[in-house]
């Protein structure tokens, strides 16, 4: 009897707490000492600890609940003691139930004072404070400010959750937090960095815009490419097989100008009373060099090396002669260069400092390569062979640069006066005699007579924009532009002879009968200054400098005038020989600026993807604009250009624009037209007339958007 009533005390110490009646469980329960307790038999024993295993022992409890919790065990053992009534109840209880396996223990009842659905025996498990309705599994750090779920004071507070440093930058901000029923609630209204998006804001908060998800164009069209060439991009240049181009200590593209030994310094004048040629310093004005030649010389035409051929129109010669004293041949061995000198140093070759030209050793050679005729019409092309056009036979011989031999024939049906080559490489011929402009391919030997704009043509150039200009018999000075087949005319008060271009976008035309070169802009097409050389001077040629200067041939004063053309006026003028007549290249600046401008390079830009699901067989690139990030000292300047198509192969088939350009004074980039292929490749010719400063190529970029084709 005395077993079971030690028992029934337990249990009821154990089991009978009731939800609402502010019981606490007596989690700071002993076991009663051994020396006042019957020993239990084993069973007994083992039920009773595995009750107290289930009841006292709380789930996930933290020390405040521990303390807000501990009971008043002795209370409840005093009164299950004093109540022998309620112990015979139990009593019975107990032994039904020892004699009933059948009957399941009730579910224990969930402990949750505070409300909030958490605690010992609740579905949603224990509680870390039964007495605060905002504490549940986890407690919160107290001692930081303002955390959700401590006691607060006042009304509200800024708060935010992630790193300080965040709040302010882009679209991150601080959010606010209630204090209510004295405890802290939840931040709201923050905002926290997220993954960054093509939507022109900073996502993720780091200060930056769209980083990392815009197209190479720097848009959200990712359809759009960007496509870049050069050191900074981690692209190199490749100018491999290249020749008169570096890589400088940046990786940056320049010309080779140390190994460069190319004099453009001279105007080469043709004297046709004396059957002589001058050749004038630009910068000192001094005549270094006057050579005998053929029979009325009256073209004059610089080449790659700086040495000048010579058409003369009495007798059909055609003469080579060398610029640099160094690359003359000492004919007779006797150790020394025989040549004009200006032996006094008065700046001018008297008629006993020059030798016959059988005798000067600085005279290439002498060549008549289309019998005795009239030569009139010369220019050298790209390959550094001269063209020389011949009056009587209306047609045209390709020179070789080292003998003179004739290496091709073209007839052109036209008696020639003048010619120009372009920068594709086509012959404008100035067909005085047939009172026409005829286009001449030198490839297909296509012979085209295009018109004469107001007049016949007389004078001939191109400019940097591949326009052919034409100074006309009469008061016309014409323009054709062989993209358009379009021509314009500008009227003067008297007839236009010699026509020279400039990279200063102007055009200068010699008007002889009132001694004055007009300016003409060569865009607006109109006529911007007359500038005065003087009267009675009758100019005929003229000619522009590596300098910017140009020069006018004054055929009645036997002299040639420097002109500065920022200021419009002559800054001086030096005497020449007799009769001088020169319509051709006299410097050499056409040749190196248009028909063939050194120190060129190229690179394909390709196809780069696709951001849709359509097959990319239907896939091209509609080319928008093409830059180039440079340095251009003066006196040096760019130009390019471009060709396209959809594969490699048809690439190198593909026709070239015209010449873009020069950069100065047009301005970069260059905006395409209707240029579509998957390939885009861009020639870009560096040029610099100073021997010490050079063009630099930094970078050169092309910009494109995949389009579906038709």
């Amino acid at each position: 009897m005395m077993k079971k009533l030690l028992l029934c005390v337990l249990l009821c110490a154990c089991s009978n707490v009731k939800e609402g009646d502010n019981a606490q469980i007596p989690i700071g329960y002993q076991t009663p000492d051994a020396n006042s307790l019957i020993k239990l038999e084993d069973t007994a024993n083992s039920d009773t600890e595995k009750q107290k295993s289930d009841v006292f022992e709380p789930k996930d409890a933290l020390s405040t609940a521990k303390t807000d919790q501990i009971g008043t065990k002795s209370d409840a053992l005093d009164q299950n003691d004093s109540n022998s009534s309620q112990v015979d109840t139990i009593l019975s209880d107990t032994t039904q139930n020892d004699t009933n396996s059948d009957t399941k223990p009730s579910k224990p009842q969930c402990i949750d004072p505070d409300g909030d659905g958490f605690g010992p025996n609740c579905d949603k498990g224990a509680d870390c404070d039964n007495k605060n309705p905002h504490f549940s599994v986890v407690c919160p750090d107290c001692t930081k400010k303002n955390y959700p779920g401590c006691a607060c004071t006042g009304v509200a507070a800024n708060c935010y959750t992630g790193n300080a440093q965040w709040i302010g930058k882009g679209l991150c901000q601080a959010g606010v937090q209630l204090c209510k029923t004295g405890f802290w609630g939840e931040c709201k209204g923050e905002i926290l960095p997220t993954p960054e998006v093509c939507d022109s804001k900073d996502n993720d908060c780091d200060g930056l815009i769209d980083e990392g998800v815009l197209s190479s164009c720097g848009t959200c069209d990712l359809s759009c490419t960007m496509q870049k060439i050069g050191p900074d991009f981690g692209n190199p240049f490749d100018i491999k097989g290249k020749k008169g181009l570096k890589i400088n200590k940046k990786g940056h593209i320049e010309l080779d100008i140390g190994k460069s030994n190319v004099d453009l310094s001279n105007i080469w004048i043709a004297n046709s009373s004396e059957q002589s040629v001058s050749k004038l310093n630009t910068k000192t004005g001094k005549e270094v060099g006057r050579y005998k030649t053929c029979g009325s010389p009256s073209r004059t035409s610089v080449d790659l090396n700086g040495d000048v051929w010579v058409g003369c129109r009495s007798d059909g010669g055609v003469v080579k002669i060398i610029n640099d004293k160094k690359a003359c041949v000492d004919k007779n061995n006797n150790g020394v260069i025989e040549t004009s000198t200006d032996v006094n140093g008065n700046g001018t070759i008297e008629s006993n400092e020059m030798k016959p030209y059988q005798q000067d050793e600085c005279v290439k050679f002498v060549v008549y390569p289309d019998g005795k005729t009239v030569a009139r019409a010369a220019g050298v092309d790209k390959d550094n062979y001269a063209w020389i056009g011949f009056w009587n036979t209306k047609r045209l011989r390709r020179l070789h640069p080292l003998t003179g031999a004739s290496t091709d024939l073209i007839n052109i049906n036209c008696s020639p006066y003048g010619l120009v080559i372009d920068q594709k490489g086509i012959i404008w011929v100035s067909g005085r005699g047939c009172g026409q402009l005829v286009r001449v391919d030198p490839k297909t030997k296509a012979v085209t007579k295009v018109g004469n704009g107001k007049g016949s043509p007389y004078g001939i150039n191109v400019d940097m924009f591949g326009k052919i200009w034409i100074a006309n018999t009469n008061t016309y000075t014409s323009r054709y532009d062989p993209i358009t087949g379009a021509w314009n005319s500008i009227k003067h008060n008297q007839r236009s002879r010699g026509v020279a271009t400039s990279n200063d976008g102007h055009i200068y035309v010699a008007l002889d009968t009132t001694s004055t070169i007009a300016k003409i802009n060569a865009v607006t097409l109109t006529v911007v200054a007359h500038i005065s050389l003087g009267g009675g001077r009758y100019p005929v040629g003229i000619a522009v400098d590596y300098d910017g200067y140009v020069w006018a041939v004054n055929q009645s004063k036997a002299t040639a005038s420097k002109i500065d053309v920022n200021k419009n006026k002559v800054v001086g003028e030096y005497k020449v020989g007799s009769g001088p007549y020169t319509y051709s290249d006299m410097t050499g600046y056409t040749l190196h600026n248009y028909t063939a401008p050194k120190g060129d390079f190229s690179h394909t830009f390709g196809y780069s993807g696709w951001s849709g699901t359509v097959s990319e067989s239907k896939i091209t690139t509609k080319w928008e604009l093409v830059n180039i990030d440079a340095t251009l000292p003066p006196k040096s300047h760019i130009s390019l250009r471009y060709k396209a198509s959809d594969s490699l192969k048809g690439l190198d088939t593909a026709p070239w624009s015209k010449n873009f350009g020069p950069y100065p004074p047009a301005q970069m980039p260059l905006n395409l037209k209707n240029v579509v292929g998957k390939f885009l490749r861009v020639e870009v010719f560096m040029q610099a007339n100073d021997k010490k400063l050079s063009p630099i190529i930094k970078s050169l970029s092309a910009k494109g958007k995949s389009v579906v084709m038709n």
